[in-house]
């Protein structure tokens, strides 16, 4: 506020010019006339006092209202010392006798230069204020003649309180009755907003307008814009309360619901602040697939598996696809369609969408594939879900494997034949087993045992016996399979057979191979031994001299060479029959 000063005599002669003006000369007391002009004086004089009075009055009241925040306290400054406060740098720039002349500045520029004495105080623009706590000039003193004498300031120095104007600041902080809502509960179908402000400041704010951006959901109650004229330090304001609509996006979502706070200082500056509180709307449409099963069973039990799929969504979900598919190691009791295509409304739940039976064919831990559902929104998107509840079901029982082996495949007549037969439980039930073997057609057992029973202990154990056959019928021999039957304690019972291994049993077939395998090697080196093995061959295909002679002499063209590919043949058939 600005004060104009008006110079007393220049309104003393004014008022008199008025009044010559106003009031005729002729048959006027003259008397009377001055002692009207010197009342009229001296009102003006008061009315000119109380005038000014109230300008200093004002202006002193506006320098008052400012809030000053003291950031440096005592700070004690020589001469061409300085200090810096936020962006200002106070100087002491001389002094002179108890005063010092202390200069502002702000990036480079002077902006106010003033003397102080102890308790003055200079401001510049009601932004920064500085004051003079206490001025050493620390004179140098000297005694002459008896007496004392101060010559010259002897580095000076002043004490300075640095404070700049306080400045409103607000917190401002939004809360919701939860930081999740579900767009398909009922519950869920308005979020109630709280607004809170407060100035934590250091000085009052005016002129406050609070705006709310409800990111775009729908307003049911309050306002979002409320106007505040004054809001002093440390105050705050009752909270803002507003009620909105919960939106239902297609998909998950946040929303950010703001506040913005504008306002003014003292000195007009102006101020903004924001607050702010995401919120998290979950989609509107839900589709859940259950799959349940049988958690633990035992081997010959069934295993039942049944799909259930809900709409927990509000909106009607058509032309729902949906697959499963079984695990392995078990197999369908009955054949049965395990896809299947329908729809739901919202809020509707099917009752067992598919339901099959399976049975175990092992004993173990299974983990269930996932059913899955594709279907399409009302919006046009596509989308698949599987079910929530894939787990893993144990099946209880024993694992029992037969094996049979034998130590040759190939042997002569009246040979001896060892033969293994062994029995092991991979299963994680122990079991009672036991195993019965038979002899081929024309075998008679020379040692060991054929049979034997065993308690078989889960996780691998086995028992394992051995026994001997003389084989004394010719040909091509299949040993009967061996047979185990089995119980555990849960009255699971069972058989299982071994594999059923052949062999050659001849001497005709060994000799015969014997020979071709020394016809096709070493011919010419091995005579006298195919002579004799041909003999043994010749009781059926006739004189083995007639034969010999014949190739030797080559009275039948061709025939060495017919030799040749027939001695090629046995010696592959006889190397194919050893490997089997």
């Amino acid at each position: 506020m600005c004060c104009q000063y008006i110079n007393i005599k220049e309104a003393a002669t004014i008022a008199e010019a008025q009044d010559a003006f106003s009031y005729p000369q002729i048959g006027i007391d003259m008397s009377n006339s001055r002692k009207v002009t010197m009342d009229k004086k001296i009102s003006l004089t008061a009315l000119l006092f109380v005038f000014i009075f109230f300008c200093l009055s004002m202006t002193a009241l506006a320098a008052s209202d400012v809030e000053w925040v003291e950031k440096q306290g005592a700070a004690k400054l020589y001469w061409g010392d300085s200090v810096t406060v936020e962006d200002y740098v106070i100087k002491a720039e001389d002094f002179s006798n108890d005063t010092v002349f202390v200069s502002i500045s702000k990036e480079g520029g002077k902006l106010k230069t003033s003397p102080l004495s102890e308790g003055m105080e200079v401001v510049y623009d009601d932004k920064i204020k500085v004051c003079a706590k206490k001025i050493d000039p620390n004179y140098e003193t000297i005694t002459k003649n008896g007496k004392e004498f101060k010559t010259k300031n002897w580095n000076p120095y002043a004490e300075l309180n640095v404070s700049v104007r306080g400045e409103p600041s607000f917190e401002i902080k939004i809360e919701t009755n939860k930081d999740t809502y579900d767009s398909k509960s009922a519950g869920d179908s308005k979020i109630d907003v709280s607004i809170n402000v407060k100035n934590n400041g250091d000085a009052e704010a005016k002129d406050i307008v609070l705006t709310t951006d409800t990111a775009g959901v729908e307003l049911l109650k309050g306002k979002t814009e409320y106007i505040n004229t004054r809001v002093l330090k440390d105050e705050a304001l009752k909270p803002f309360n507003l009620t909105l609509k919960t939106p239902t996006p297609w998909e998950d979502a946040d929303f950010n619901i703001t506040a913005k706070l504008t306002c003014l200082d003292i000195k007009g500056k102006k101020y903004e602040y924001e607050g702010s509180k995401t919120i998290k709307v979950e989609k509107k449409w839900d589709l859940i697939a259950s799959k349940s099963f049988s958690e633990n069973c035992h081997m010959g039990e069934l295993v039942y598996v049944s799909v259930i799929v809900r709409n927990k969504g509000i909106c009607d979900i058509n032309n729902i696809v949906l697959n499963d598919s079984i695990v392995s190691g078990m197999r369908l009791q009955e054949d049965t369609t395990l896809n299947k295509t329908f729809s739901l409304k919202a809020g509707e739940t099917t009752e067992k969408v598919l339901k099959y039976t399976l049975i175990p064919e092992s004993p173990g831990e299974f983990t269930f594939p996932t059913a899955t559902a594709t279907f399409t929104l009302p919006n046009g998107q596509s989308k698949e879900v599987s079910s929530n509840n894939s787990g893993t079901v144990k099946i209880n029982g024993p694992n029992i494997t037969v094996l049979k082996n034998v130590d040759k495949q190939q042997l002569n007549t009246g040979d001896i034949l060892n033969v293994t037969v062994m029995a092991q439980n991979t299963g994680n039930v122990n079991a009672n087993v036991r195993v019965n073997d038979t002899l081929p057609p024309g075998a008679e057992l020379i040692s060991g045992e054929t049979s034997f029973k065993q308690i078989l202990k889960s996780g691998g154990d086995s028992k394992n016996v051995t026994y001997t056959l003389q084989m004394n019928r010719e040909g091509e021999i299949q040993l009967p399979a061996c047979k185990a039957s089995f119980y555990d304690l849960d009255k699971y019972s069972g058989e299982v057979n071994s594999d059923a291994p052949v062999v050659h049993v001849g001497t005709q077939t060994s000799q015969e191979g014997n020979n071709t395998q020394t016809e096709g090697t070493n011919k010419s080196n091995q005579e006298g031994n195919n002579s004799s093995a041909l003999v043994q061959i010749g009781g059926t295909n006739g004189s083995t001299n007639e034969s010999t002679n014949e190739s030797t002499n080559g009275s039948t063209p061709g025939f060495d060479s017919l030799s040749f590919v027939i001695g090629l043949l046995a010696v592959t058939w006889l190397l194919s029959k050893k490997s089997v």
